[in-house]
Protein backbone atom coordinates (compact mmCIF):
# COMPACT_ATOMS: atom_id res chain seq x y z
CA UNK A 1 0.00 0.00 0.00
CA UNK A 2 1.02 3.49 -1.20
CA UNK A 3 0.98 6.40 1.47
CA UNK A 4 0.55 10.22 -0.34
CA UNK A 5 2.72 12.96 0.54
CA UNK A 6 0.38 14.96 2.81
CA UNK A 7 0.09 12.20 5.48
CA UNK A 8 3.83 11.11 5.29
CA UNK A 9 4.52 14.80 6.44
CA UNK A 10 2.21 14.75 8.98
CA UNK A 11 3.74 11.48 10.21
CA UNK A 12 7.45 13.28 10.65
CA UNK A 13 5.60 16.67 12.02
CA UNK A 14 3.80 14.08 15.19
CA UNK A 15 7.38 12.35 15.21
CA UNK A 16 9.29 15.48 15.93
CA UNK A 17 6.73 16.39 17.90
CA UNK A 18 7.39 13.18 20.14
CA UNK A 19 11.04 13.48 20.14
CA UNK A 20 10.61 17.06 21.54
CA UNK A 21 7.76 15.97 24.16
CA UNK A 22 10.33 13.01 25.08
CA UNK A 23 12.89 15.68 25.95
CA UNK A 24 11.02 17.45 28.17
CA UNK A 25 9.74 15.10 30.04
CA UNK A 26 13.34 13.67 30.40
CA UNK A 27 14.10 17.28 31.64
CA UNK A 28 11.51 17.46 33.95
CA UNK A 29 9.48 20.45 32.05
CA UNK A 30 12.36 22.78 33.93
CA UNK A 31 15.51 24.50 31.81
CA UNK A 32 17.94 23.12 34.22
CA UNK A 33 16.53 19.56 34.00
CA UNK A 34 17.30 19.41 38.10
CA UNK A 35 14.89 17.71 40.32
CA UNK A 36 14.91 19.75 43.65
CA UNK A 37 13.88 16.45 45.52
CA UNK A 38 17.51 14.85 44.54
CA UNK A 39 20.51 15.53 46.25
CA UNK A 40 22.81 16.99 43.64
CA UNK A 41 26.34 16.31 43.73
CA UNK A 42 29.53 18.57 43.19
CA UNK A 43 31.12 17.26 39.67
CA UNK A 44 34.66 16.10 40.10
CA UNK A 45 37.16 15.19 37.37
CA UNK A 46 36.74 11.18 38.39
CA UNK A 47 32.95 12.43 37.41
CA UNK A 48 33.93 13.38 33.86
CA UNK A 49 35.87 10.38 33.05
CA UNK A 50 33.40 8.39 34.21
CA UNK A 51 31.02 10.55 31.90
CA UNK A 52 32.96 10.36 28.79
CA UNK A 53 33.65 6.67 28.94
CA UNK A 54 29.68 6.74 29.31
CA UNK A 55 29.40 8.73 26.20
CA UNK A 56 31.94 7.06 24.36
CA UNK A 57 29.79 3.86 24.68
CA UNK A 58 27.08 5.47 23.92
CA UNK A 59 28.38 6.73 20.57
CA UNK A 60 30.71 3.34 19.77
CA UNK A 61 29.65 1.22 17.04
CA UNK A 62 31.28 -1.53 18.23
CA UNK A 63 29.46 -1.12 21.74
CA UNK A 64 25.90 -1.05 20.13
CA UNK A 65 25.32 3.06 20.74
CA UNK A 66 24.75 5.48 18.32
CA UNK A 67 27.09 4.47 15.34
CA UNK A 68 25.64 1.51 15.68
CA UNK A 69 22.03 2.58 14.52
CA UNK A 70 23.22 4.93 11.91
CA UNK A 71 25.31 1.55 10.11
CA UNK A 72 22.16 0.09 10.51
CA UNK A 73 19.43 2.40 9.18
CA UNK A 74 21.62 2.64 6.19
CA UNK A 75 22.15 -1.15 5.51
CA UNK A 76 19.46 -2.90 3.38
CA UNK A 77 19.03 -6.54 5.48
CA UNK A 78 17.61 -10.10 4.72
CA UNK A 79 16.85 -12.85 6.93
CA UNK A 80 20.55 -13.81 6.22
CA UNK A 81 22.27 -11.03 7.81
CA UNK A 82 23.26 -7.45 6.78
CA UNK A 83 24.91 -5.73 4.04
CA UNK A 84 27.04 -2.94 5.40
CA UNK A 85 26.30 0.76 4.29
CA UNK A 86 24.85 -0.07 1.03
CA UNK A 87 22.34 2.13 0.98
CA UNK A 88 24.96 4.57 1.08
CA UNK A 89 27.36 3.92 -1.10
CA UNK A 90 25.54 1.48 -3.45
CA UNK A 91 28.46 -1.75 -3.48
CA UNK A 92 28.71 -2.23 -0.02
CA UNK A 93 30.75 -0.98 2.70
CA UNK A 94 34.07 -2.78 4.72
CA UNK A 95 34.45 -4.81 8.01
CA UNK A 96 36.97 -3.66 9.97
CA UNK A 97 39.54 -5.68 11.74
CA UNK A 98 38.96 -6.68 14.83
CA UNK A 99 35.98 -5.85 14.19
CA UNK A 100 33.30 -6.21 17.49
CA UNK A 101 30.00 -4.57 16.36
CA UNK A 102 28.64 -7.69 15.59
CA UNK A 103 27.26 -7.16 12.11
CA UNK A 104 27.30 -9.40 9.45
CA UNK A 105 26.68 -12.32 12.26
CA UNK A 106 23.42 -11.86 13.43
CA UNK A 107 20.96 -15.12 14.44
CA UNK A 108 17.31 -15.56 15.32
CA UNK A 109 16.01 -13.37 13.25
CA UNK A 110 12.20 -12.63 13.34
CA UNK A 111 10.93 -9.88 10.04
CA UNK A 112 7.44 -8.49 9.48
CA UNK A 113 6.27 -5.51 7.36
CA UNK A 114 2.60 -3.85 7.98
CA UNK A 115 1.29 -2.24 4.29
CA UNK A 116 -0.82 0.22 6.33
CA UNK A 117 1.99 1.93 8.32
CA UNK A 118 4.73 1.09 5.88
CA UNK A 119 6.48 -0.12 9.14
CA UNK A 120 9.55 -2.86 8.03
CA UNK A 121 10.40 -4.91 11.98
CA UNK A 122 13.25 -6.65 12.10
CA UNK A 123 14.51 -8.19 15.72
CA UNK A 124 17.51 -10.51 15.93
CA UNK A 125 20.00 -11.34 18.51
CA UNK A 126 23.67 -10.08 18.02
CA UNK A 127 26.76 -12.29 19.85
CA UNK A 128 30.41 -11.72 20.04
CA UNK A 129 33.16 -13.78 21.88
CA UNK A 130 36.55 -11.99 20.43
CA UNK A 131 39.23 -12.80 23.44
CA UNK A 132 38.22 -10.67 26.08
CA UNK A 133 35.79 -8.67 24.77
CA UNK A 134 32.10 -10.23 24.53
CA UNK A 135 28.93 -9.20 23.46
CA UNK A 136 25.11 -10.05 23.84
CA UNK A 137 22.89 -8.14 22.73
CA UNK A 138 19.02 -8.59 21.52
CA UNK A 139 17.81 -5.72 18.59
CA UNK A 140 14.72 -4.91 17.30
CA UNK A 141 14.66 -2.62 14.16
CA UNK A 142 11.55 -0.50 12.72
CA UNK A 143 12.08 1.29 9.34
CA UNK A 144 9.66 3.29 7.12
CA UNK A 145 11.10 3.81 3.75
CA UNK A 146 9.84 6.57 1.42
CA UNK A 147 10.73 7.72 -1.86
CA UNK A 148 11.05 11.51 -3.05
CA UNK A 149 7.01 11.42 -3.40
CA UNK A 150 6.69 10.20 0.31
CA UNK A 151 5.29 6.20 -1.17
CA UNK A 152 6.26 3.82 1.40
CA UNK A 153 8.97 1.17 -0.17
CA UNK A 154 7.79 -2.89 0.28
CA UNK A 155 11.03 -4.07 -0.64
CA UNK A 156 13.69 -2.08 0.25
CA UNK A 157 16.44 -4.62 -0.86
CA UNK A 158 14.79 -4.52 -4.89
CA UNK A 159 14.60 -0.73 -4.77
CA UNK A 160 17.21 0.75 -2.99
CA UNK A 161 17.90 3.20 -5.93
CA UNK A 162 14.17 4.50 -5.17
CA UNK A 163 15.11 5.19 -1.26
CA UNK A 164 14.81 8.84 -0.36
CA UNK A 165 14.17 8.82 3.46
CA UNK A 166 14.10 6.60 6.12
CA UNK A 167 12.43 6.82 9.77
CA UNK A 168 14.24 4.54 11.80
CA UNK A 169 13.98 3.18 15.03
CA UNK A 170 15.86 1.09 16.60
CA UNK A 171 15.71 -0.71 20.60
CA UNK A 172 18.96 -2.55 22.21
CA UNK A 173 19.17 -4.43 25.05
CA UNK A 174 22.10 -6.29 26.69
CA UNK A 175 25.64 -6.73 28.29
CA UNK A 176 29.49 -6.04 27.22
CA UNK A 177 32.56 -7.18 29.35
CA UNK A 178 35.79 -6.93 28.42
CA UNK A 179 39.18 -6.55 30.30
CA UNK A 180 38.86 -2.66 31.14
CA UNK A 181 34.53 -2.85 31.75
CA UNK A 182 31.07 -4.75 32.47
CA UNK A 183 28.14 -2.70 31.49
CA UNK A 184 24.39 -3.37 30.92
CA UNK A 185 22.42 -1.08 29.11
CA UNK A 186 19.34 0.05 27.42
CA UNK A 187 19.52 2.10 24.33
CA UNK A 188 16.96 3.33 21.81
CA UNK A 189 17.40 5.85 18.71
CA UNK A 190 15.24 7.27 16.67
CA UNK A 191 16.35 9.12 13.28
CA UNK A 192 15.19 10.55 10.29
CA UNK A 193 17.55 9.96 7.50
CA UNK A 194 16.91 12.05 4.38
CA UNK A 195 19.19 11.84 1.08
CA UNK A 196 19.62 8.52 0.16
CA UNK A 197 18.97 9.01 -3.66
CA UNK A 198 22.14 9.03 -5.99
CA UNK A 199 20.60 13.22 -6.92
CA UNK A 200 22.24 13.97 -3.42
CA UNK A 201 25.95 13.68 -1.92
CA UNK A 202 25.25 14.30 1.49
CA UNK A 203 22.79 13.08 4.24
CA UNK A 204 21.11 14.79 6.67
CA UNK A 205 19.78 13.40 9.85
CA UNK A 206 17.83 14.45 12.73
CA UNK A 207 17.37 12.24 15.34
CA UNK A 208 17.69 11.31 19.39
CA UNK A 209 19.35 8.68 21.54
CA UNK A 210 18.14 7.72 24.67
CA UNK A 211 19.81 5.26 26.92
CA UNK A 212 20.65 4.08 30.34
CA UNK A 213 22.65 1.24 32.09
CA UNK A 214 24.97 0.60 34.73
CA UNK A 215 28.59 1.12 34.03
CA UNK A 216 31.64 -0.58 35.99
CA UNK A 217 35.51 -0.37 34.51
CA UNK A 218 38.99 1.31 35.44
CA UNK A 219 40.71 4.58 34.66
CA UNK A 220 43.71 4.74 33.34
CA UNK A 221 45.42 5.17 37.05
CA UNK A 222 43.64 1.48 37.34
CA UNK A 223 40.88 2.94 39.84
CA UNK A 224 37.92 1.74 39.82
CA UNK A 225 34.92 3.13 38.38
CA UNK A 226 30.87 1.87 39.30
CA UNK A 227 27.88 3.90 38.04
CA UNK A 228 24.30 3.82 37.17
CA UNK A 229 23.76 6.31 34.53
CA UNK A 230 20.84 7.56 31.90
CA UNK A 231 21.89 10.15 28.68
CA UNK A 232 20.00 12.02 26.72
CA UNK A 233 21.81 12.86 23.25
CA UNK A 234 20.59 14.80 20.46
CA UNK A 235 21.57 15.89 16.64
CA UNK A 236 21.69 18.98 16.00
CA UNK A 237 23.38 19.17 12.24
CA UNK A 238 24.71 15.79 11.60
CA UNK A 239 25.42 14.90 8.20
CA UNK A 240 27.50 11.76 6.18
CA UNK A 241 29.55 12.97 2.89
CA UNK A 242 28.44 9.44 0.57
CA UNK A 243 31.90 10.28 -1.53
CA UNK A 244 34.00 9.68 2.37
CA UNK A 245 32.17 6.77 3.16
CA UNK A 246 32.65 5.03 -0.13
CA UNK A 247 36.20 6.12 -0.15
CA UNK A 248 36.92 4.68 3.18
CA UNK A 249 34.42 1.65 3.63
CA UNK A 250 33.54 3.44 7.17
CA UNK A 251 30.30 5.70 8.49
CA UNK A 252 32.69 6.73 11.28
CA UNK A 253 34.80 8.89 8.84
CA UNK A 254 31.99 10.59 6.97
CA UNK A 255 29.70 11.58 9.64
CA UNK A 256 30.51 15.51 10.74
CA UNK A 257 28.25 18.03 12.73
CA UNK A 258 27.85 18.38 16.25
CA UNK A 259 25.69 16.07 19.29
CA UNK A 260 24.66 17.68 22.29
CA UNK A 261 23.88 15.38 25.97
CA UNK A 262 22.76 15.65 29.10
CA UNK A 263 23.69 12.58 31.48
CA UNK A 264 22.95 11.65 35.05
CA UNK A 265 25.60 9.43 36.57
CA UNK A 266 23.79 8.07 39.94
CA UNK A 267 26.26 6.19 42.97
CA UNK A 268 25.38 5.37 46.44
CA UNK A 269 28.16 6.41 49.26
CA UNK A 270 26.94 5.78 52.64
CA UNK A 271 23.46 4.63 52.19
CA UNK A 272 23.15 7.68 50.33
CA UNK A 273 22.07 8.38 46.86
CA UNK A 274 23.75 11.14 44.83
CA UNK A 275 23.07 12.24 41.46
CA UNK A 276 25.64 13.96 38.80
CA UNK A 277 23.96 16.05 36.34
CA UNK A 278 26.61 17.02 33.82
CA UNK A 279 25.65 18.82 30.55
CA UNK A 280 27.95 18.92 27.03
CA UNK A 281 29.18 18.69 23.27
CA UNK A 282 29.72 15.76 21.03
CA UNK A 283 32.09 17.38 17.86
CA UNK A 284 31.90 14.28 15.38
CA UNK A 285 34.95 15.65 13.19
CA UNK A 286 34.74 12.95 10.01
CA UNK A 287 37.82 10.75 10.77
CA UNK A 288 36.53 8.27 13.05
CA UNK A 289 36.98 10.54 16.14
CA UNK A 290 34.70 13.36 17.70
CA UNK A 291 35.82 15.76 20.74
CA UNK A 292 33.98 16.06 23.72
CA UNK A 293 33.37 18.90 25.55
CA UNK A 294 31.60 19.99 28.88
CA UNK A 295 29.72 22.76 29.46
CA UNK A 296 31.44 24.67 32.15
CA UNK A 297 34.55 22.73 32.05
CA UNK A 298 37.68 23.02 30.51
CA UNK A 299 38.45 18.82 29.90
CA UNK A 300 38.52 17.32 26.53
CA UNK A 301 38.28 13.90 25.44
CA UNK A 302 38.51 12.11 22.00
CA UNK A 303 36.00 9.54 21.60
CA UNK A 304 36.65 6.47 19.15
CA UNK A 305 33.81 6.52 17.49
CA UNK A 306 34.23 2.58 16.29
CA UNK A 307 35.22 1.34 19.75
CA UNK A 308 34.11 4.00 21.84
CA UNK A 309 37.78 4.52 23.63
CA UNK A 310 38.12 7.88 25.40
CA UNK A 311 41.51 9.56 25.63
CA UNK A 312 42.02 12.73 27.50
CA UNK A 313 43.32 15.45 25.60
CA UNK A 314 45.69 16.82 28.44
CA UNK A 315 47.26 13.71 28.20
CA UNK A 316 46.51 11.39 24.69
CA UNK A 317 45.94 11.57 21.79
CA UNK A 318 44.66 9.90 18.38
CA UNK A 319 43.65 10.31 14.54
CA UNK A 320 44.63 10.64 11.00
CA UNK A 321 47.51 13.01 10.17
CA UNK A 322 46.74 15.63 7.86
CA UNK A 323 50.44 17.29 7.10
CA UNK A 324 53.59 16.91 8.39
CA UNK A 325 56.22 20.29 9.26
CA UNK A 326 59.67 18.16 9.34
CA UNK A 327 61.82 21.23 10.23
CA UNK A 328 59.79 21.66 13.03
CA UNK A 329 59.41 18.20 13.95
CA UNK A 330 55.21 18.49 14.18
CA UNK A 331 52.60 17.18 12.28
CA UNK A 332 48.95 17.94 12.68
CA UNK A 333 46.07 15.62 13.11
CA UNK A 334 42.98 16.33 10.52
CA UNK A 335 41.17 17.63 14.17
CA UNK A 336 43.78 20.41 14.24
CA UNK A 337 45.98 19.10 16.90
CA UNK A 338 49.54 19.93 16.46
CA UNK A 339 51.99 17.00 17.56
CA UNK A 340 55.50 17.84 18.22
CA UNK A 341 57.88 14.95 18.52
CA UNK A 342 61.26 15.68 20.43
CA UNK A 343 64.45 13.40 20.87
CA UNK A 344 63.56 12.15 24.13
CA UNK A 345 59.82 10.46 22.21
CA UNK A 346 59.28 6.89 22.13
CA UNK A 347 58.07 5.43 18.63
CA UNK A 348 56.67 2.42 19.10
CA UNK A 349 58.35 -0.80 18.20
CA UNK A 350 55.50 -1.89 15.76
CA UNK A 351 54.86 1.23 14.17
CA UNK A 352 54.41 0.91 10.44
CA UNK A 353 56.59 3.68 9.25
CA UNK A 354 59.45 5.21 12.14
CA UNK A 355 60.49 8.74 11.59
CA UNK A 356 58.63 11.54 10.20
CA UNK A 357 59.99 11.46 6.75
CA UNK A 358 58.44 8.01 6.25
CA UNK A 359 55.31 9.68 7.13
CA UNK A 360 55.75 12.58 4.55
CA UNK A 361 56.67 10.05 2.15
CA UNK A 362 53.22 7.90 3.10
CA UNK A 363 50.78 10.89 3.01
CA UNK A 364 52.66 11.82 -0.98
CA UNK A 365 52.02 8.26 -1.76
CA UNK A 366 47.89 8.51 -0.88
CA UNK A 367 48.21 6.82 2.24
CA UNK A 368 46.40 7.51 5.51
CA UNK A 369 48.75 7.29 8.05
CA UNK A 370 47.25 7.23 11.91
CA UNK A 371 49.09 7.90 14.99
CA UNK A 372 47.97 7.76 18.22
CA UNK A 373 50.46 8.50 21.67
CA UNK A 374 50.99 10.39 25.33
CA UNK A 375 52.49 13.38 26.67
CA UNK A 376 51.71 16.50 27.35
CA UNK A 377 50.13 20.12 26.45
CA UNK A 378 52.74 22.92 26.41
CA UNK A 379 50.83 25.68 25.05
CA UNK A 380 49.37 25.70 21.54
CA UNK A 381 51.10 21.54 20.85
CA UNK A 382 51.18 17.98 22.19
CA UNK A 383 54.87 16.97 23.20
CA UNK A 384 54.58 13.34 22.72
CA UNK A 385 56.62 11.21 25.11
CA UNK A 386 55.10 8.22 22.97
CA UNK A 387 53.73 7.42 19.35
CA UNK A 388 52.65 4.60 17.49
CA UNK A 389 52.27 5.16 13.81
CA UNK A 390 49.83 2.97 11.43
CA UNK A 391 49.54 3.01 7.55
CA UNK A 392 46.01 2.42 6.74
CA UNK A 393 46.06 -0.28 4.35
CA UNK A 394 44.85 1.45 0.50
CA UNK A 395 41.50 2.14 -0.20
CA UNK A 396 39.29 -1.05 -1.32
CA UNK A 397 38.97 -1.25 -5.01
CA UNK A 398 35.31 -1.92 -6.27
CA UNK A 399 36.00 -5.39 -6.55
CA UNK A 400 37.30 -5.57 -3.04
CA UNK A 401 34.99 -7.14 -0.41
CA UNK A 402 35.14 -8.00 3.29
CA UNK A 403 33.05 -11.22 5.15
CA UNK A 404 32.17 -12.73 8.40
CA UNK A 405 29.41 -15.06 8.20
CA UNK A 406 29.22 -19.04 9.45
CA UNK A 407 30.30 -21.73 7.10
CA UNK A 408 27.74 -23.94 5.78
CA UNK A 409 29.24 -26.16 3.41
CA UNK A 410 33.01 -27.13 2.25
CA UNK A 411 34.66 -28.83 -0.92
CA UNK A 412 38.11 -28.79 0.18
CA UNK A 413 39.35 -30.45 -3.16
CA UNK A 414 38.00 -27.73 -4.93
CA UNK A 415 39.28 -25.60 -2.36
CA UNK A 416 35.86 -23.78 -2.09
CA UNK A 417 33.57 -23.23 1.25
CA UNK A 418 29.45 -21.97 0.75
CA UNK A 419 28.65 -19.12 3.87
CA UNK A 420 25.58 -18.81 5.34
CA UNK A 421 24.59 -15.91 2.99
CA UNK A 422 24.65 -17.62 -0.13
CA UNK A 423 28.25 -16.46 -0.82
CA UNK A 424 30.68 -18.76 -1.67
CA UNK A 425 34.87 -18.52 -1.26
CA UNK A 426 37.38 -19.87 -3.30
CA UNK A 427 41.05 -19.96 -1.48
CA UNK A 428 43.81 -20.46 -3.79
CA UNK A 429 47.80 -20.75 -3.39
CA UNK A 430 47.76 -16.99 -2.53
CA UNK A 431 45.10 -16.75 0.22
CA UNK A 432 46.56 -16.51 3.77
CA UNK A 433 44.93 -18.63 6.22
CA UNK A 434 45.47 -16.73 9.43
CA UNK A 435 46.96 -18.90 12.01
CA UNK A 436 45.54 -17.64 14.64
CA UNK A 437 41.98 -18.54 13.98
CA UNK A 438 40.67 -22.40 14.75
CA UNK A 439 41.40 -24.31 12.05
CA UNK A 440 44.57 -23.56 9.25
CA UNK A 441 43.32 -25.92 6.33
CA UNK A 442 39.57 -26.49 4.61
CA UNK A 443 39.93 -30.11 5.33
CA UNK A 444 40.08 -29.27 8.94
CA UNK A 445 36.94 -27.04 8.51
CA UNK A 446 35.01 -29.91 6.83
CA UNK A 447 35.86 -32.49 9.79
CA UNK A 448 34.65 -29.34 12.26
CA UNK A 449 31.49 -29.29 10.31
CA UNK A 450 30.61 -33.15 10.24
CA UNK A 451 31.14 -33.09 13.86
CA UNK A 452 28.07 -30.82 13.88
CA UNK A 453 30.40 -27.80 14.95
CA UNK A 454 29.73 -23.96 13.87
CA UNK A 455 32.97 -22.48 12.26
CA UNK A 456 32.95 -18.49 11.06
CA UNK A 457 34.76 -17.12 8.64
CA UNK A 458 35.60 -13.95 8.24
CA UNK A 459 38.17 -12.58 6.05
CA UNK A 460 38.85 -10.54 2.62
CA UNK A 461 38.77 -10.80 -1.10
CA UNK A 462 38.00 -10.18 -4.65
CA UNK A 463 34.58 -10.55 -6.36
CA UNK A 464 34.84 -13.68 -8.97
CA UNK A 465 35.11 -11.64 -12.48
CA UNK A 466 33.91 -15.63 -13.79
CA UNK A 467 31.35 -16.50 -11.60
CA UNK A 468 28.69 -14.24 -9.93
CA UNK A 469 28.83 -14.17 -5.96
CA UNK A 470 32.41 -15.59 -5.93
CA UNK A 471 34.66 -14.40 -3.64
CA UNK A 472 38.44 -15.16 -4.38
CA UNK A 473 39.77 -14.44 -0.64
CA UNK A 474 43.24 -12.78 0.12
CA UNK A 475 42.93 -13.95 3.65
CA UNK A 476 40.63 -15.12 6.35
CA UNK A 477 40.33 -16.90 9.72
CA UNK A 478 38.98 -19.42 10.81
CA UNK A 479 37.13 -19.96 14.22
CA UNK A 480 34.77 -21.98 16.21
CA UNK A 481 31.22 -20.34 16.85
CA UNK A 482 28.66 -21.10 19.28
Amino acid sequence: MKSTNTPQKIQRLLWMGAVVCSLFIMAGCTLSGINSEENIGEITEADLEAASKIIGESLSDQNSGVMASLNDAVTTFSSSGFGTSSAVSGSGGTVQDHDNSGRGSERNFSYSYDPETGIHTIAFERIVFDGDFSKSVVDTLKYIFTDNSGNFIAFPRQEKDRIETIDFKGFREGSIESSTKNSFFTRQDTFLIDGLTAATEILSIDGVHNGNGNFEGTNDEGDEISKSYDVNIEFLNIQIEKAVVEANGSLEEGVTGTLTFSINIRESKNGNSETKKINGTVEMNGDGTALLRFDGFRKVFQILLHSGEAKDQDNEFAGHIKHVNIEQSTFTLKNGRVVKLTDNTEVHAESDVMTLEEVALALENGDVVEAEGRGHVEGDLFIASKVKFEVAEDNHSDNTVDFEDLVVEVAPDDGLFALESGKEVRVTDNTEIDDSGDFQSLAAVADALADNKKVAAIGRGEWSTEVDNRIVATRVKFRLSD
